[in-house]
């Protein structure tokens, strides 16, 4: 039993010290750019040498992958958890954008949204677009019971959707934590133009 315990505060620290070193990175990238930005920049911002920096990620393009990982499961767990409630379309779309800007507005996430169209493996980017049209479908799968349950407005759901994304995933490029607009100023704005842009009235 101890020697699964230290197995498991091995692998906490381990997660603790990745998640450590990609909001540096994200950091990083965000200030000077991904191609600016070398491995080199980021050991040092860890104070650790690149050959340790490669027990926790494989490359530059890794840490591209390991943020969107990161996106993927927070997305997907909020919608997921959205899609099992029995309410109606238009307040599980409100439920997400309420969700979703929670989690674009992490440095993880922002770091994600602004340069994952920068993976240079070619089966890297196909697999990044199979994720996002994944969870585009699932918007759209609300959208469209909103329209059906008469709680969202009779519109075409794939242009609402990809409206949507644009829009939100527009705040990654300049909403900062410690900027002049807090988190609840942002999120109140956006769910009252959302409100009065898509709600059957």
């Amino acid at each position: 039993m101890q020697g699964v315990q230290k197995n498991i505060t091995r692998e906490q620290k381990r997660r603790q010290k990745l998640d450590v070193i990609l909001r540096n990175a994200a950091k990083a990238f965000m200030e000077k750019g991904y191609y600016k930005t070398s491995l080199d920049d980021i050991a040092k911002m860890q104070n650790v040498t690149k050959p340790t920096l490669y027990y926790y990620i494989e490359n530059k393009e890794d840490i591209l992958v390991k943020c969107e990982e990161e996106a993927c499961l927070r997305i997907n767990g909020l919608l997921d958890s959205i899609l099992s409630e029995h309410i109606s379309g238009f307040d599980m779309l409100y439920s997400f954008v309420k969700g979703y800007i929670d989690i674009i507005t992490d440095d993880i996430i922002r770091c994600h949204v602004r340069h994952r169209g920068q993976m240079e493996d070619e089966s890297l980017r196909a697999q990044s677009i199979k994720n996002h049209k994944n969870i585009e479908l699932k918007v759209r799968k609300i959208i469209q019971k909103g329209i059906g349950d008469n709680s969202i407005r009779n519109c075409n759901s794939m242009i609402l959707a990809i409206l949507l994304f644009d829009s939100l995933n527009g705040i990654t490029s300049w909403y900062k934590s410690d900027g002049q607009i807090n988190q609840v100023e942002l999120t109140k704005e956006v769910l009252s133009l959302v409100s009065r842009g898509v709600k059957e009235v």
